[in-house]
């Protein structure tokens, strides 16, 4: 193979590895102007845009190495104004995902007040009911009050037979509520528990792929200096 060989079949390989950094950096753009389209203006939406907008960043990182490949060789005046864009963008894009990082830990902070919040409206009510029955129980002295008061849980008429011993009736009713009890709090706290391990895991995850993509791209952009 000849030199001239082998330098044509550079400049063809490196214009298929630009081709496909354009192609990547278009596929980029436009994921992520869909994605700011469709944000709402909250913390769990924001939160879950700037996720899904990191999920696309690599593409984006991708992208430029491919474009930036083989440096100003057989390149048109077209592509020198597209390379020093590309090499301020990628600064300003260090710059905001440096900025994100506390607006993405303010908004993992509101969406744990809101989990619990959550959690609040969904327990809470039902603890409060099982308690109320329970205490309501304990003050129970006759077959008659034990039967208004299970019907009036059951909606449905509860016959107490004549020889059922009214103290036992009431220790076992009172020790399967505190059972009922038990079990809430305990799926109370897994609920809990869940929501704020995979907030967390969410969280740590953007924030170090924001903090190690912004020194990325302000790599790219220092390594580009021939670029502008």
């Amino acid at each position: 193979m000849t030199i001239l060989q082998s330098q044509a079949r550079q400049v063809f390989y490196s214009s298929i590895l630009r081709l496909v950094g354009y192609g990547l950096m278009l596929i980029t753009i436009i994921n992520l102007l869909f994605l700011l389209i469709k944000a709402e203006i909250s913390p769990l939406s924001e939160f879950q845009t700037m996720i899904a907008i990191m999920e696309r960043i690599p593409f984006a990182l991708m992208g430029m190495v491919l474009i930036f490949y083989g440096g100003r060789s057989d390149r048109s005046f077209v592509e020198a104004i597209i390379f020093k864009f590309l090499s301020w963008v990628s600064l300003m894009t260090a710059v905001v995902l440096i900025l994100v990082i506390p607006l993405n830990i303010n908004n993992s902070w509101q969406i744990y007040h809101q989990h619990n919040a959550t959690a609040d409206g969904q327990f809470v009510m039902l603890k409060d009911n099982l308690q109320r029955f329970k205490e309501q129980l304990t003050a129970a002295n006759s077959k008659n009050e034990i039967s208004a008061l299970l019907q009036q849980q059951a909606k449905q008429i509860v016959n107490i037979p004549e020889s059922a011993n009214i103290e036992k009736l009431k220790t076992d009713l009172i020790a399967n509520l505190q059972n009922n009890q038990d079990n809430l709090n305990n799926q109370e706290q897994a609920f809990r528990a869940q929501k704020r391990s995979l907030l967390l895991q969410q969280c740590l995850r953007f924030n170090f792929g924001a903090l190690i993509s912004s020194i990325l791209f302000l790599m790219i952009w220092k390594t580009t200096e021939w670029a502008r």
